[in-house]
């Protein structure tokens, strides 16, 4: 598997939202990747602090931390 197309899949990996065969191309690729894997990590991480900022606060507060986390 190439970058691109990992990148193109780390949406969908991060929601499990691939199929088996996919989704083990994509960790596979992960494995063997520096760049790939820290653009995952990133990612993963993102998406867990806004799920998370979501449920627990206000929409100005989530925007707050949202920019201390960021910076």
């Amino acid at each position: 598997m190439k970058c691109s197309d990992c990148e193109s899949k780390l949406d969908r990996y991060v929601d499990r939202e691939l199929n088996n065969t996919e989704a083990l191309q994509v960790q596979l690729h992960l494995e063997g990747c520096p760049d790939c894997m820290d653009h995952y990590d990133f990612e993963s991480k993102v998406k867990r602090l806004v799920k998370h900022s979501c449920e627990c606060d206000t929409p100005p507060a989530f925007r707050e931390k949202l920019r201390q986390l960021l910076s």
